[in-house]
């Protein structure tokens, strides 16, 4: 794996030969021979590791290990020196170097505590893929839903995970693109390292920037310390970009830059860093008209919109609010440790008749009440929103009376109350006060129209 290293010596012979054994291990090199050069090549590039001698011509080599670690805490630093003591050993170690060695070293020696670093950072990816993967075996098995609609889904992402290029995630508020971005990553080249996620409409321009490109200390008021942004954070792995279509102009054009595979700086920064993130982004809008209308790049549109995965609305995925449902009614009443883990039949056809304009997530929380509300074993109609039984009791009615198969709406209204009025067994109070209206109110409306 290469990797960016600074080698910081003031001794020019063994400064040369560490510079050419570690390039011909392919690794990229930068040489300085005292403080004052090695913070300059910190102030422009992004270094992974730094081997770095003790004592220095301008200063201790601890200062810059200092230094190091405010500009990025996941540099790692292995000390050199001819003066060894068990002191200034725990010194290093605990201002954060990784290593300690001892003059006159094997270079063979040096090139493993290279190695080990190098290995220990792949470890931690490692690790956190496979528990990952631990949390389930199936690639989608947080994509609920069997029907065709989502089934199409499912094959898009198996056809475009392998791939490098950028995906582009429509769909309606709720609809789960983040959890089409979870499986993209899940099963990609960059599956080992992190998937990192923002949302673009959260933050003002300002600091939306400082989120994704980080900052150097002093480069607003409030930054105290220099900070690595989400771009750094996700290199080896997968960004997710939801709501992109929110990004200010200013930044869709540092955006560009980096899909394009230009590297960026901080803000406040000269550094220029490269990363090596796949871009996967979503919007619940149509893109293309932002584009017609000046609010979105055409270059960047285009560049981000190499293949496309659309995840289509909960009212056009046949049964599966149903099997949805289902499943968040187990997670809910094992999470509120409640006995209710199965719908009624009368339940599961309100569900399946409701137009779900929340989508899923719209079905995760009505669920969720219901659980929190019923005192036996199974979740009925009652447990429901009213006004989830009001939209399904019309979607079931609505076979109409009209030739277009439409209802008129003074049919639909007096048929909903009488079903009301039917299931509070006939009690006239109880049923207005569940429909909000008055009693005089509802006897006048229970009448057909004409009747006086």
């Amino acid at each position: 794996m290469k990797r960016t290293i600074l080698i910081v010596e003031d001794d020019y012979q063994i400064r040369t030969s560490l510079d050419k054994s570690f390039r011909r291990r392919g690794h990229e090199l930068f040489c300085a021979g005292e403080l004052a050069e090695a913070r300059a090549v910190l102030r422009e590039r992004k270094i992974d590791l730094i081997l770095l001698d003790f004592r220095l011509p301008d200063g201790c080599g601890l200062d810059l290990l200092a230094e190091a670690h405010e500009l990025d805490a996941e540099i790692d630093v292995i000390i050199m020196t001819a003066f060894p003591d068990v002191k200034g050993a725990v010194v290093a170690m605990k201002a954060g170097a990784r290593d300690y060695i001892v003059k006159p070293f094997e270079l063979e020696e040096l090139h493993l505590s290279v190695e080990r670093a190098i290995e220990e950072r792949k470890l931690r990816r490692t690790v956190n893929h496979l528990e990952r993967e631990r949390r389930g075996t199936d690639d989608f098995h947080d994509i609920l839903g069997a029907s065709p609609a989502i089934e199409g889904v499912r094959e898009q992402i198996r056809k475009v995970a392998g791939a490098e290029t950028p995906v582009l995630v429509y769909g309606a508020t709720g609809t789960g693109k983040e959890l089409v971005a979870d499986s993209v990553h899940r099963l990609s080249t960059h599956a080992t390292g992190p998937l990192v996620k923002v949302n673009c409409s959260a933050f003002p321009e300002q600091l939306l920037e400082s989120e994704l490109f980080g900052h150097e200390k002093g480069a607003y008021t409030d930054a105290r310390e220099a900070r690595a942004g989400l771009f750094e954070m996700a290199d080896g792995g997968s960004l997710f970009l939801d709501e992109i279509s929110e990004m200010k102009p200013v930044l869709q054009s540092k955006l560009l830059r980096i899909v394009e595979g230009q590297p960026f700086r901080r803000v406040g920064g000269q550094r220029e860093i490269h990363t090596g993130v796949r871009i996967i982004a979503a919007t619940n809008c149509d893109l293309q008209e932002r584009v017609q209308l000046g609010e979105f790049r055409e270059d960047l549109y285009y560049r981000l919109n190499v293949f496309q995965i659309v995840v289509p609305p909960l009212r056009e995925r046949d049964n599966d609010a149903v099997l949805i449902a289902r499943s968040f009614l187990q997670q809910a009443a094992t999470a509120l440790r409640k006995p209710c883990d199965q719908l009624t039949g009368a339940a599961e056809e309100v569900l399946q008749a409701y137009h779900w304009p929340g989508n899923v997530r719209e079905v995760r929380n009505i669920i969720e009440r219901a659980v929190i509300l019923c005192e036996s074993e199974t979740v009925g109609v009652e447990h429901l929103p009213t006004e989830l039984q009001t939209t399904a009791f019309v979607v079931r009615r609505s076979s109409g009376t009209n030739g277009d198969g439409m209802a008129p709406l003074a049919a639909i209204e007096r048929s909903y109350i009488n079903y009301v009025v039917d299931r509070v067994d006939g009690n006239l109070s109880e049923a207005a006060r569940v429909l909000g209206i008055t009693r005089n109110t509802l006897k006048a409306r229970r009448r057909p129209v004409g009747e006086g």
